[in-house]
C-alpha cells in the first residue's frame, strides 16, 4: 500500500492517519506494534506544514488533522524491523521520514496505516478548556499604536470600533463625506471608487486589496526599484532589498520572494535533525532560523512548584506546551485537542496587539521584532514612522501647521501643511502622496513638480490668479481639487490648440472666487464632475447649461443671486441629487430634471413669491386688491368731498393736511393696484419673469410711490398732530398752522418724500438694486436677510419713522390733557375752542390707528437688527397687510368721525329747537 492509500483507508473508515503527540503516546503505540513480532511498516498522519498559510511555520511536521507536531520521537530499534513514515502528501510530493528506510519502503509501495477515529466521533470526550490569557506586563507602545477602550492595542489610524476590517462602510454617499481628518477616531479615510467604503488612507497604495473594487490600489504608480531596494517583486511593484529575498519571510504580498529558494525535496528525513523537548516546554518561532522547523523549543522552569508560562504565551490545556499568544485564534491547529481555535467569535485581548482584519493578537514583544506575526503583516510594517515635532499624526498621514523636512518622509500618503508656508516644490520625493493640503501657505504658482499619485489637491486661500490645463496635466489621478478663496482671473486656460481633458476629475470648488459670471462650457474638459462649488461668489448669470456634465451630482451655489440662467439648465442631468441655491427659482420643479427630489434642493424660501405668481398665497391677494380698492376710492372720495363740498374747511390748515394725506395715502393705493397687475399679468410664468419684472421700470416706479407715501404720510400726522396741539394749548392766539403755513408744510413734506424714495434710484447707489430685492418692490429691514441698501431703509423707515411717531405720541398726550381740561373751561370764544376739542378728538382716532400700523414694522425691525430670528413670512405680511392698512382706513374714518361729528351737531341742534319753542310757548302763556 502506498502512503496516499493509506491515508484514503483511514478516511473510508471515519478516521484520519494516527496522531502521536505526548511521549506516553509515542512509547504505548511502538511497543503495541513491537509486540507484534513482524516486520510491518506503518504509516502516521504526518506531513509538512505546506498547506498552512503562514510563512512564520517554515516547513514544520504537521498531522494529518492539521495539528502541527511539536513532539515527534522515534528512536530506530534495529532488532523490531518496525518503520513509522509520514504519509504521502501527492500534491507537493513531500513525505516525512523518520526512517532511512522510509525510502526504499515507499518505492517497493507496501505498508499499512495506523488510522484513528476524528475527534468528533469519540464518544463521551469531554468539551475542550478555554484558553484564558495573562494581562501582559510589557505594554508599552510605539508611536503608530493606541489602546482601546477594550484594552487592546492596534495601529493608530484605525477605528477602535471597526479593528477587524479593512474598508469601512460610510454612512452615507452625498451629505455625510468620509472622515477626512486626523483624530483620536482614527482616519483619515480614503473613500473607494464605489462610495460605500472607505479604508484609513495609510492603507491605500499598500500592495493589498481594502477596497471592494480594488479602488485603491488600481490607481497607483510606484518609483523604481534602485538604491537600497533593488529587487522588484513582479506584478506588485514592491521593492527589496537583498538580504530580503529567501530570507524566509513572505515580504513581497504575493510570497513570489520565497516561492524558488529551495529545489524540490521528495523526503524530508526528522530523524536526527529535530530536537523536541516534551511538554511542558516553552515553543518558539522563527523562520529565518537556518533549520529543518521553524519553530525552537526551551526548557519551562519551576516556579514555587508549578510550571507558569510567560505573558508573551498561554499554555494548551492539559500541561501542554506553551504557545506564543500570535497562535491563538490563527486558523491553525496547535494545541492537541484544537483549544487554541474554541472561542475565537468572541476572543478578546486587553493589553495585546490585535492584527489588523484579523483575530490574532500579539504580546508587545513580537511588535517590530523583525518577523511577521501578523496575516498582513502590520506588525511590522509601521514600525519605522515618526512623527516631526508639531506634527499630528496617524500612520503615513501627517498634520503640520509648520515647515518640515517633508522629503524625508518618501512614504506620506496624506498630508495637511495648511498654513505651514509649504509649496508644492518640497513635495519632489513625495510621489505616493494622494491628499495634499497646502491652503493659506501663500503660493502663486503650481511649480513643475509631478504627482502622480495625488486624487485630492487643496489650494484654498493662496495667491494663485490662474489655472491652466498644463498645471493639471502635473498630477494625472487627480480627483478632487479646492481652489476656494483664490484671486482667480483665469480658469481652465490652454496655451496650445489641443485642450487636455480630465476625465477622473470628481469635485471642483471655485467657491469665494468673486467670479461674477459662469460659463459653463469652461468645463467640458472634465466630463465626469460630480461635485461642484462656486458657492459665494455673487454668479449673477450663469451662461450655457450643464448638459455637458451629465454625472454630476451635486452642484452648490449658494450665495450666488443668480438672477439670469437659462431653462434647460438643470433639466438634462439624469444623476443630479443635491443643489444650494440662493435663488428659490432654482428649486421649482419646471426648473429641474424630471423625478427630482424637490426636499434635496435647498434654497431660501421666497415668502412673497412662488413658481407660479407673484403672490404665492389666494389670502395675500385678495387682502391686496381689498387694501388697493379701499385706499384708491376712499382717498379719491375723500379728496373730491373736501374739495367741492367741504370747500370752507378745505382751505383751513387742518383741512389742507388732510386733504394731503389723503393724497398720500392715494398713492399706496396705486402702489398696491401696480403690485395687483403684475401678479394678474405674469400669473402661470412667473419663474420665468420674476427677473425681468423686478428690474423693470414699473417695479421701481411701485416701490418708489411705496416709499414715497408711507413717508409723506407719517410727516403729516406729525404735521396735523403739532397744528392741533398749538391750537388746543394757545386757542386764543394766531400760534397755529394758517391754511398757506400749512401748504408750505406739505410742499417741502413732499419734497423730502420724493427725495428719500429717489436716493436708491440714483447713479451712485443704483448698484443697491433697492427696489429689485423682492417681487412686491419694497425690502422692509423686518428680517435678518441682508441685502444691499438694507442700512438705508432701516434709517428710514425704522428710526425716522420712529421719531416722527415718538413726536406724535408726545403731542397726543397734551392733546388728551388739553380736551380733559377743555372741559372745565368757560369763556366768550367757547365754541371755537369746542370746535378743536372735537377736530382734536378725531385726530387721535387717524393718529392712534397709524400708530398702531406702524409699531409692529419699527419693532420688528429692531429686533432683527439686533440678531433676534424673525420669520420671513413677517416681510410680506408687513408690506401687504400692515403697511398699507392705515392709508386704506384713514379715509373711512374721516368719514365715520365727520359723519359722527354732524350727528352730534344735529341732536345739539334739534335740543336747541326744541328748548327754544319750550321758552316761546312759556312766554306765550
Amino acid at each position: 500500500m502506498r502512503p496516499f492509500n493509506a491515508n484514503e483507508k483511514c478516511r473510508e473508515e471515519g478516521g484520519h492517519p494516527a496522531k502521536l503527540t505526548t511521549p506516553q503516546e509515542w512509547q504505548t503505540v511502538t511497543a503495541a506494534l513491537k509486540a507484534r513480532r513482524q516486520i510491518s511498516v506503518v504509516w502516521l498522519g504526518l506531513t509538512t506544514s505546506a498547506s498552512i498559510p503562514f510563512s512564520l511555520y517554515g516547513r514544520s511536521a504537521v498531522w494529518a488533522d492539521g495539528t502541527v507536531a511539536y513532539y515527534v520521537n522515534y528512536t530506530k530499534d534495529i532488532s523490531s524491523s518496525l518503520f513509522l513514515c509520514g504519509y504521502f502528501q501527492e500534491r507537493d510530493y513531500d513525505m516525512i521520514m523518520l526512517d532511512a528506510d522510509c525510502r526504499a519502503i515507499f518505492q517497493l509501495g507496501q505498508s499499512a496505516p495506523l488510522c484513528e477515529r476524528t475527534t468528533a466521533e469519540v464518544e463521551g470526550q469531554e468539551v475542550p478548556e478555554n484558553i484564558e490569557l495573562q494581562y501582559p506586563e510589557n505594554r508599552q507602545l510605539r508611536l503608530s499604536h493606541v489602546t482601546c477602550s477594550n484594552g487592546q492595542t492596534m495601529l493608530s489610524f484605525l477605528s477602535c470600533e471597526s479593528s477587524s476590517r479593512g474598508a469601512y462602510v460610510n454612512e452615507s454617499v452625498i451629505s455625510g463625506s468620509a472622515q477626512s481628518t486626523i483624530d483620536e477616531g482614527g482616519g483619515p479615510y480614503f473613500r473607494c471608487d464605489s462610495e460605500v467604503e472607505h479604508v484609513p488612507y495609510t492603507l491605500v497604495c499598500d500592495h493589498r486589496q481594502d477596497c471592494a473594487d480594488n479602488s485603491d490600489e488600481d490607481f497607483c504608480q510606484f518609483p523604481p526599484c534602485t538604491g537600497n531596494t533593488p529587487l522588484k517583486c513582479g506584478t506588485s511593484h514592491q521593492c527589496l532589498a537583498l538580504d530580503r529575498w529567501c530570507d524566509g519571510q513572505h515580504d513581497c504580498s504575493n510570497g513570489e520572494d520565497e516561492r524558488e529558494c529551495t529545489s524540490s525535496i521528495s523526503f524530508i528525513p526528522l530523524l536526527g535533525k529535530y530536537v523536541a523537548i516534551p511538554p511542558p516546554a516553552v515553543v518558539h518561532f522563527d523562520p529565518t532560523a537556518n533549520t529543518t522547523s521553524a519553530v525552537t523549543m526551551t526548557t519551562l522552569t519551576l516556579s514555587n512548584g508549578s510550571y507558569t508560562c510567560p505573558d508573551s504565551h498561554f499554555q494548551c490545556p492539559g500541561g501542554g506546551y506553551c504557545m506564543p499568544v500570535f497562535v491563538r485564534c490563527n486558523g491553525v491547529n496547535d494545541c492537541p485537542r484544537h483549544e487554541d481555535e474554541e472561542g475565537c467569535y468572541t476572543y478578546t485581548c486587553p493589553g495585546f496587539y490585535r492584527c489588523r482584519k484579523s483575530r490574532i493578537c500579539l504580546h508587545a514583544d513580537h511588535v517590530c521584532d523583525g518577523l511577521y506575526h501578523c496575516p498582513l503583516q502590520d506588525d511590522e510594517q509601521y514600525c519605522h514612522i515618526h512623527c516631526p515635532t508639531d506634527c499630528t499624526c496617524s500612520g503615513f498621514a501627517f498634520a503640520c501647521p509648520h515647515l518640515f523636512p517633508v522629503h524625508q518622509f518618501a512614504d506620506l500618503r496624506y498630508l495637511d501643511a495648511s498654513d505651514s508656508g509649504l509649496n508644492l516644490e518640497h513635495m519632489t520625493h513625495n510621489v505616493l502622496l494622494i491628499h495634499l493640503s497646502v491652503a493659506r501657505c501663500g503660493l502663486t504658482d503650481f511649480g513643475n513638480v509631478t504627482l502622480p499619485n495625488l486624487q485630492s489637491l487643496d489650494l484654498s486661500d493662496n495667491h494663485l490668479v490662474s489655472v491652466g490645463t498644463g498645471d493639471l496635466s502635473l498630477f494625472s489621478n487627480l480627483r478632487d481639487l479646492y481652489l476656494s478663496g483664490n484671486p482667480l482671473i483665469s480658469i481652465l486656460s490652454t496655451t496650445s490648440d489641443y485642450a487636455q481633458h480630465f476625465p477622473l476629475m470628481n469635485s471642483l470648488d471655485l467657491s469665494r472666487i468673486n467670479m461674477k459670471e459662469l460659463k459653463v462650457d469652461k468645463l467640458t474638459l472634465m466630463p465626469n464632475l460630480k461635485i461642484l462649488n462656486f458657492s459665494n461668489n455673487g454668479i449673477e448669470r450663469i451662461e450655457g447649461t450643464f448638459k455637458s456634465l451629465p454625472h454630476l451630482t451635486v452642484l452648490d451655489i449658494h450665495g450666488c443671486p443668480v438672477h439670469n440662467f437659462e431653462r434647460n439648465l438643470l433639466r438634462d442631468l439624469e444623476h443630479f441629487q443635491r443643489l444650494y441655491a440662493q435663488n428659490y427659482k432654482l428649486c421649482c420643479p419646471l426648473a429641474l430634471p424630471v423625478g427630482f427630489n424637490p426636499k434635496n434642493c435647498l434654497a431660501p424660501f421666497s415668502e412673497v413669491s412662488s413658481c407660479e405668481s407673484l403672490l404665492r398665497s389666494d389670502l395675500y391677494r385678495v387682502l391686496l386688491s381689498l387694501f388697493a380698492a379701499l385706499a384708491l376710492m376712499g382717498n379719491l372720495g375723500s379728496l373730491i368731498i373736501r374739495i367741492f363740498v367741504l370747500k370752507q374747511s378745505a382751505k383751513s390748515g387742518f383741512g389742507t393736511f388732510v386733504s394731503h394725506l389723503c393724497v398720500s395715502d392715494f398713492v399706496m393705493g396705486v402702489y398696491l393696484a401696480i403690485i395687483g397687475l403684475a401678479d394678474r399679468l405674469y400669473l402661470g410664468s412667473y419663474l420665468w419673469e420674476d427677473n425681468a419684472w423686478r428690474h423693470s421700470a414699473a417695479c421701481k416706479v411701485a416701490g418708489f410711490l411705496s416709499l414715497l407715501s408711507c413717508e409723506v404720510s407719517a410727516f403729516i400726522v406729525c404735521f396735523i398732530t403739532l397744528d392741533r396741539f398749538l391750537a388746543l394749548r394757545f386757542p386764543f392766539s394766531g400760534f397755529h398752522f394758517s391754511s398757506k403755513a400749512s401748504h408750505v408744510a406739505c410742499a417741502a413734506t413732499w419734497l423730502l418724500g420724493v427725495g428719500v424714495a429717489a436716493v436708491p434710484l440714483l447713479p451712485a447707489t443704483s448698484h443697491w438694486q433697492f427696489y429689485s430685492q423682492t417681487g412686491i418692490c419694497i425690502p422692509l429691514p423686518v428680517t435678518r436677510n441682508d441685502f444691499m441698501g438694507r442700512s438705508y431703509s432701516f434709517g428710514v423707515m425704522i428710526v425716522l419713522n420712529f421719531v416722527l411717531f415718538l413726536l406724535m405720541a408726545v403731542g397726543q398726550v397734551f392733546i388728551y390733557t388739553s380736551i380733559q381740561s377743555s372741559r372745565m373751561s368757560l369763556g366768550p370764544d367757547s365754541s371755537r375752542k369746542e370746535q378743536d376739542v372735537n377736530i382734536a378728538r378725531r385726530l387721535i382716532t387717524i393718529a392712534v390707528t397709524d400708530f398702531l400700523c406702524w409699531f409692529p414694522i419699527g419693532l420688528l425691525g429692531l429686533l432683527a437688527s439686533g440678531g433676534v430670528a424673525v420669520p420671513g413670512e413677517v416681510n410680506v405680511a408687513m408690506a401687504i397687510l400692515v403697511l398699507p392698512l392705515n392709508s386704506a382706513l384713514n379715509p373711512f374714518l374721516y368719514s365715520l368721525n365727520m359723519l359722527l361729528e354732524r350727528r352730534r351737531r344735529a341732536r345739539e341742534q334739534r335740543l336747541m329747537q326744541a328748548l327754544e319753542a319750550s321758552l316761546v310757548s312759556e312766554n306765550a302763556n
